[in-house]
């Protein structure tokens, strides 16, 4: 069966691209199949990971009929397939404002179920009707942080959103889980240390137990390195442009988790 990881946050720039990139680029080097889809109107998925922007997009999919899905999936050069962003998904929550468009993205994943081991999907940092599809479509949630108090009203914001659809007029829209929060650019410092215990507590004080797996999400983190912005600036996983690196070296300890998580 197929698993549908989103990842999100309410704050911008705290690795959600980075990450889903990452995460891509080393299920397919483990020989999963995989399909990132840009959900995120910045395209920042679709820019760096160099797919085709003139092929059809996510947007496209979601409000034309005539457009044939394999066109819209294209194999990037790390590997994996990804279905490429739109800046008109800055129009979503006024296009997609039917009750029923919550469901499209369910739909197409769950039309290529047979296809892949693993959806990725990058979120914008907005409440909008694209997060919306996405906690419907979703198996998993990974949220990413770091060290600002933004990023961490930003996990509440995700976990309070998720309880309505849980408990959407008294029946569930979503089983959607939390598998587990990624702090990026992590220091080991006092602030760093502060930081996981406020999320340890987040953990077991503000996240409902219909939120959380069998076993307690995660937290993990990525240290701090320059490998990271020299990778995005040549448009590289930096698990092919600097393997060698900590926070890469953090990414596959990370998915090693993941797969065990999901697979065991």
């Amino acid at each position: 069966m197929s698993v549908t990881i989103a990842m999100a946050n309410q704050k911008g720039g705290v690795g959600k691209t980075t990450s889903t990139i990452e995460f891509a680029t080393i299920l397919t080097k483990l020989g999963k199949r995989v399909l990132a889809i840009d959900l995120d109107q910045q395209c920042n998925l679709t820019k760096n990971a160099e797919a085709d922007r003139t092929a059809p997009t996510i947007f496209d999919l979601f409000s034309r009929d005539d457009v044939d899905m394999a066109q819209a999936i294209q194999t990037v050069d790390a590997g994996y397939s990804i279905i490429a962003g739109s800046p008109e998904m800055s129009k979503a929550d006024k296009i997609f404002d039917d009750p029923t468009a919550v469901y499209l993205l369910d739909d197409l994943i769950d039309a290529l179920s047979e296809d892949y081991d693993y959806f990725l999907i990058d979120n914008a940092p907005a409440r909008n009707i694209p997060l919306n599809m996405s906690y419907i479509a979703a198996d998993y949630f990974i949220m990413c942080a770091d060290s600002g108090e933004d990023s961490l009203d930003g996990i509440d914001a995700i976990v309070s959103d998720m309880m309505k659809y849980h408990k959407s007029n008294k029946r569930s829209l979503s089983d959607a889980k939390i598998l587990g929060i990624l702090i990026t650019r992590f220091r080991q410092t006092n602030i760093g240390n502060a930081v996981l215990d406020i999320i340890n507590e987040k953990l077991d004080t503000d996240v409902p137990d219909v939120l959380k797996p069998e076993e307690r999400p995660f937290i993990m983190t990525v240290r701090e390195t320059a490998a990271v912005d020299e990778a995005k600036m040549v448009h590289k996983p930096l698990e092919l442009y600097k393997k060698s690196s900590t926070a890469s070296m953090d990414y596959r300890r990370i998915v090693d988790e993941i797969v065990r998580r999901i697979e065991e």
